[in-house]
């Protein structure tokens, strides 16, 4: 809020929004009106399976890697949807399918983060790398992934510091059981 007060000043007009919520609308015709032959819950089904079977709890380079390319056919997958009711109204076709085309985008992300990432940490767990890597995984994942499932990756750190004087910083521990 106090940025805001820097750098908006009273009285100036609004950019004018061109083309606002074109995106959305032609992503939903077009999901809406798809012709493939594979209905949403045979995708979806295959994504949990692939995520399930290589990128549970315990995971390994091997596992990992033959991830990345099956739930990447899956990504794929989606240019053959169809959705059969093509209504505006109540249609929960249509909307799993948007659902399913999110979490398609996630699945890939998070397969690729997981594969990138050589430690465990959390609930990531990768038997190959049993220990935590402070010195090189003290780090947040920051991923993107383009119209093509080509994923990028980044990184930022991991800010050991408080928002005020009041409390202290809790340092990060290994997670055991």
């Amino acid at each position: 809020m106090l940025r805001a007060k820097e750098i908006i000043k009273p009285g100036i007009p609004h950019k004018e929004i061109k083309n606002a919520g074109d995106f959305a609308i032609n992503r939903l015709d077009s999901i809406r009106h798809a012709r493939g032959t594979t209905r949403t819950a045979e995708i979806r089904d295959e994504m949990q399976r692939v995520m399930q079977n290589h990128a549970a709890v315990f995971r390994t380079e091997e596992s990992l890697a033959e991830g990345v390319k099956l739930i990447t056919n899956v990504w794929q997958s989606f240019d053959n949807i169809v959705v059969q009711d093509k209504s505006m109204i109540w249609n929960s076709d249509l909307v799993e399918t948007l659902e399913l085309q999110n979490l398609l985008d996630q699945a890939v992300i998070t397969m690729h983060s997981a594969y990138n990432r050589q430690e465990s940490r959390g609930a990531h767990a990768r038997e190959d790398f049993p220990e935590r890597d402070d010195k090189n995984w003290m780090k947040h994942t920051v991923a993107w992934i383009d119209a093509q499932a080509n994923v990028k990756i980044d990184y930022r750190p991991v800010h050991m510091t408080t928002l005020t004087d009041e409390m202290e910083v809790i340092p990060p521990k290994k997670r055991v059981y």
